[in-house]
């Protein structure tokens, strides 16, 4: 369904940036290659008056997050690692007693959850709970579903969260006020709101056009998260950076009167650096998608040159961000014979729109490619790690992005 006003401001002028075409959607691996993943337009506006970039377009979340959705956090050391710093550095920042509460809104496989203190109440919600119900065996309450206040009060009356996150959740969200709104309802006193993900200065100058995908509705300046929260009767007390997904910012709220002192150095530090690359400005997104057309342009002739001398390519990783690089580079079954990954829940199933078959890293080591297309090319430091023997015996690895390197 098309966008008819912006998700923050309600405006009604929203001003085209550019577009990756029609691509299938991204966080879907079918079993059959024959099965007809739903293409959507991604095309990306700005609101004229609050300067929020966004998708032109919202998307059917049961569609998106179905059974065949493939992401899960605790599969991956990068990410279980930061999940248990984020839980200390809030451990630190509350002193927790025993019977406190805290929620994670999109848990996934409750890999956050489960590093905390078994003394507190722990609130797991995502649609897909469910699925991963083997790993929610310590966590108190879950709900296989969509986040609203109203299903966590149904669930837990009379009772508010001392640290409710949101990672990488924030911008899948349609009303973003509307949520801030619950978060208020459900929120301590003095307790915090963490939200994380990428954010819009991280994806222009990592060039990480990959995260643009159905999943992904909006894409926030700091600027606007904090007046977002400030309209709603919330305070960002403090910023942090860090390299997760290529780059990500926390923000972490409060309620206005909360005993949470504000960093406005830290704060306006990022506001400022936010304004030197003229996020506002159409003509940065130009350059930017210039510049990815640059990009594809090159790979597909480095991919194209590999395939011509009989060399065989291999794929490592099957992800929602590599589904979008994928589709929009025109890399396909006919470049990557197939793509490994570490999950045996998507082996033998099938990458959207490039139909490139996903198998288990064991099989794709036994087949001994040439070459890995690296698409979580984010997660750089741990796979050269990892893969350092394979490097060795003469496999190249290939990272697309943010810039192109082949180890």
């Amino acid at each position: 369904m098309k966008l008819k006003k912006c998700r923050n401001c309600q405006g009604k002028k929203l001003s085209k940036l550019f577009s990756l075409g029609k691509l299938s959607y991204t966080g879907k691996f079918p079993k059959n290659i024959n099965t007809n993943i739903k293409k959507t337009e991604l095309t990306l506006v700005m609101c004229n008056k609050c300067s929020l970039v966004q998708l032109n377009n919202n998307y059917n979340l049961k569609y998106l997050y179905g059974p065949d959705y493939g992401y899960r956090t605790g599969i991956n050391k990068t990410m279980t690692d930061h999940m248990k710093n984020i839980m200390k550095n809030l451990t630190r920042k509350i002193k927790f007693k025993k019977g406190d509460c805290i929620l994670d809104i999109a848990s996934n496989d409750g890999t956050l959850l489960n590093f905390f203190d078994k003394k507190l109440i722990k609130f797991g919600v995502d649609p897909l709970v469910n699925k991963y119900s083997k790993f929610y065996r310590k966590i108190n309450y879950k709900i296989s579903d969509f986040f609203s206040a109203g299903k966590i009060i149904k669930k837990l009356p009379n009772k508010k969260f001392k640290v409710i996150t949101a990672l990488s959740v924030f911008y899948d969200i349609n009303d973003p006020n509307l949520f801030f709104k619950d978060i208020n309802k459900i929120l301590d006193d003095n307790g915090i709101f963490l939200i994380e993900h990428a954010d819009l200065m991280s994806i222009v100058k990592q060039k990480m056009f990959d995260t643009i995908c159905q999943e992904h509705l909006t894409y926030y300046s700091n600027k606007i998260i904090i007046n977002m929260a400030k309209n709603n009767n919330l305070r960002v007390f403090d910023l942090r950076t860090n390299n997760i997904n290529g780059g990500s910012t926390q923000y972490f709220i409060c309620k206005n009167n909360a005993k949470h002192k504000t960093n406005y150095k830290t704060i306006n530090k990022f506001v400022k650096k936010e304004n030197k690359m003229k996020l506002t400005n159409k003509k940065t997104f130009l350059r930017f998608f210039n510049h990815i057309n640059k990009m594809k342009r090159s790979t597909k002739k480095y991919i194209d040159k590999i395939v011509s001398e009989n060399k065989i390519i291999h794929g490592y990783g099957a992800s929602t961000k590599g589904n979008v690089l994928l589709q929009y580079f025109g890399i396909n079954r006919k470049h990557i014979k197939y793509i490994a990954d570490r999950n045996p829940k998507k082996d033998n199933h099938f990458t959207p729109g490039t139909k490139i078959k996903i198998i288990t890293e064991s099989k794709s080591r036994r087949l001994k490619p040439n070459f890995y297309f690296v698409l979580p090319w984010h997660f750089k430091k741990e796979i050269l790690n990892r893969e350092r023997n394979l490097i060795k015996k003469g496999s190249k690895f290939i990272f697309p992005l943010p810039s192109f390197r082949v180890y």
